[in-house]
């Protein structure tokens, strides 16, 4: 009965979804969504309102900003994944097969982003719609092409098509939502449960005491930055939708989402779970690593009502992360309950 608890609540939380969809066929409030801009149409005027016509201000501060955090995230990028590897040249590398394609995900949810952010940012500049619809998409892909770039000279990885692949699948989320609707109605978003490293004795074959906490720092990092971005098996990459924009008759507030996660367990290692420690060989669990795929009530922050600019703004910037449901996980065919996802 404890286990099946999560699972009720779960349940009882997506009640109002479907009840609400059942009665769109009502006259029941109307939504107006096509003025919406989550992140860029942040407020009704001021200064955060993008201009109207284009603001060459507003583009060399836009341009400072962009080029300062390109440059910022670079360094900062090197120091905390490519540091203390070593170089050699330029190589490409199949890299899909890796991490059960949770690495993908990532690659998906920051394209998407960083595609939202330039977006944004041109707007607010006066660049019309889809001159900025467009260039984001460019932008985006070219941030992430930076990633592809210092792993195409990095000994330990290679430059992926796959990856690739991924950036253009994420940020088109995007391009693609905005070119139909003139909005997001499916918002791609990323949660983690911040654990830390498990401690977990282990023995090797040749009776070697280990842990895997050992593999878990070696692969993941130390500090809680590094681990947030590296430790897949806390990271849940979610597809959240906005029901009530695909049903503007039914009575779901427009706040109101639906999220699809995908994540990971037990994963250690890019194919298997071993590694070398003190001398010895180790190994953990290579037939429990498994995909997850999740289903969780979520809200979309930025259509919560306000009429405060900065506070739009905030929760438009919050729209990148999950907010913490319970939700119902399914993997190694079985259904599972969760409080808090």
């Amino acid at each position: 009965m404890t286990r099946a608890l999560p699972t009720l609540l779960f349940l009882l939380c997506l009640a109002p979804v479907c009840s609400a969809l059942l009665a769109q066929g009502s006259d029941g409030p109307r939504y107006r969504y096509t003025e919406r801009d989550p992140l860029a149409d942040v407020a009704g005027d001021g200064w955060l309102r993008p201009a109207d016509t284009f603001h060459a201000d507003r583009f060399y501060t836009a341009a400072a900003i962009g080029a300062s955090t390109y440059a910022g995230f670079g360094v900062g990028l090197y120091s905390i994944w490519y540091k203390g590897y070593e170089l050699e040249r330029f190589h490409t590398f199949n890299d899909w097969p890796e991490w059960e394609q949770m690495d993908k995900a990532g690659h998906a949810f920051t394209a998407y982003a960083f595609n939202r952010m330039a977006f944004a940012g041109l707007r607010w500049t006066g660049l019309k719609r889809p001159a900025a619809r467009y260039t984001a998409l460019g932008v985006a892909n070219l941030l992430q092409a930076t990633i592809e770039t210092m792993d195409g000279f990095s000994a330990n990885w290679g430059f992926s098509l796959g990856d690739m692949g991924a950036n253009l699948a994420g940020s088109l989320v995007f391009t693609a939502q905005d070119a139909l609707w003139q909005e997001q109605r499916m918002l791609l978003k990323v949660s983690n449960d911040f654990r830390p490293p498990p401690d977990v004795p282990l023995y090797g074959r040749n009776g070697v005491e280990g842990n895997l906490g050992y593999v878990s720092r070696m692969r993941f990092g130390e500090n809680p930055f590094e681990r947030y971005l590296k430790d897949y098996n806390a990271q849940t990459i979610w597809l959240s939708v906005n029901p009530a924009a695909f049903a503007p008759r039914s009575f779901l507030p427009p706040w109101l989402n639906l999220a699809v996660g995908y994540g990971v367990e037990d994963v250690y290692g890019a194919y298997y779970n071993t590694w070398r420690q003190d001398g010895a060989g180790f190994s953990y669990r290579n037939d429990d690593r498994r995909r997850q795929w999740f289903l969780s009530p979520d809200l979309y922050l930025s259509r919560i009502p306000t009429n405060k600019r900065w506070v739009r703004m905030v929760l438009g910037i919050l729209d990148f992360v999950k907010v913490p449901s319970p939700a119902l996980e399914y993997s190694r065919g079985r259904f599972y309950g969760h409080w808090i996802m």
